[in-house]
């Protein structure tokens, strides 16, 4: 029977592949040559919010199809911009590669859920909605993957919104050193967040960034402690109660990095100041941080000693930036790409 779409495109984290990607799936296959499955929010380092590379939910995603549908299956990843236009640019141009026309959008709207705005983007297509009656909440069965003592429990309690090969694939998957170290990390989060769960206002923490650049490098740590840790990170931290966002920033930044410059040499420096608030940059919470940008104009390499929250620091070569993506703490790697245009 010919399909009435030439290409049918669906868009996802897929962090856990669960029954209600199956049923977009289902739909996609149903009206169209060709799905392409876009897989979000990939080329980060792993977190409890994304703990799987985009490889692994690929996996995760053909292993519920035949072969026969496997053939008419592409999954494709696409990064977090935390910049609505460049990533609506990015979708277009990924599908543009499969078909100019008769493209169908299959997706699912949640009434509660701010993050299917996104299917409101693409009117040049055809919206095909999804309707279902099964409540599903990703982070809950990720909550459960990651706290119980026992996997083949957690495996157990989510079995009715998962398919047998994911489940499958989620059993061999905790048996590796990336299950344990999120299992810590996830931990530690979720401390954090006890913390001020039960505040009757909203919870809204400050820091400050600073990126610093010279000779076409920049400053960055290696982190410590959870969450992040090994991870690369800006030099940077909450805004104390009693200070500016510009004094903070300053004052991490010595603190962590020990960096040999006088305040004044900085402040002559400093070039730009951006607010990065995506609701969802940071697994610990609604974190809001003003990035500070110093452009040092001497030729030598100021001196620099790893303290504090960093067990390392070093400056690297921005030409080297691009292949570490998937190295960085949460939103580091675009703030880098707002101030020295990487990608």
């Amino acid at each position: 029977m010919k399909k009435k779409f030439k290409v049918a495109v669906v868009i996802g984290r897929h962090q856990i592949s669960h029954v209600g990607h199956e049923l977009l799936k289902r739909r996609a296959l149903e009206v169209a040559e060709q799905v392409v499955i876009i897989i979000g929010s990939s080329f980060q380092s792993r977190n409890p919010r994304n703990p799987f590379k985009w490889t692994e939910r690929r996996e995760m995603i053909l292993s519920t199809l035949s072969e026969e549908d496997k053939a008419r299956t592409i999954c494709v990843p696409i990064r977090d911009y935390y910049n609505d236009e460049r990533w609506n640019a990015e979708v277009k141009r990924i599908v543009g590669e499969y078909a100019a026309q008769d493209i169908a959008l299959v997706g699912h709207k949640k009434e509660t859920d701010i993050d299917t705005y996104y299917l409101d983007n693409f009117q040049e297509w055809s919206y095909l909605p999804v309707e279902s009656d099964i409540k599903i909440d990703a982070s809950e069965l990720r909550s459960i993957y990651f706290e119980a003592e026992d996997v083949d429990v957690s495996l157990s309690a989510i079995s009715d919104w998962i398919l047998p090969p994911v489940k499958q694939f989620l059993k061999a998957w905790s048996l590796r050193a990336e299950y344990r170290e999120l299992v810590k990390e996830y931990k530690q989060v979720k401390h954090e967040q006890d913390l001020w769960r039960g505040s009757p206002y909203p919870v809204i923490f400050s820091t400050a960034d600073a990126v610093v650049k010279i000779n076409n490098s920049v400053l960055l740590g290696k982190r410590k402690n959870c969450p992040g840790k090994g991870l690369w990170a800006l030099p940077g931290g909450f805004v104390e109660k009693d200070e500016r966002v510009f004094t903070a920033a300053l004052r991490e930044l010595k603190e962590e990095t020990q960096i040999g410059l006088m305040p004044v040499t900085l402040i002559n420096d400093f070039k730009a100041v951006k607010v990065f608030d995506h609701p969802k940059r940071s697994c610990r919470g609604r974190v809001i941080t003003h990035a500070h940008f110093f452009d040092l104009r001497g030729a030598k390499f100021p001196a620099i000693q790893a303290a504090d929250d960093l067990e390392e620091v070093t400056w690297i070569a921005i030409d080297q930036l691009n292949d570490m993506e998937e190295l960085f703490f949460e939103d580091h790697f675009h703030i880098l790409n707002e101030f020295l245009g990487l990608r």
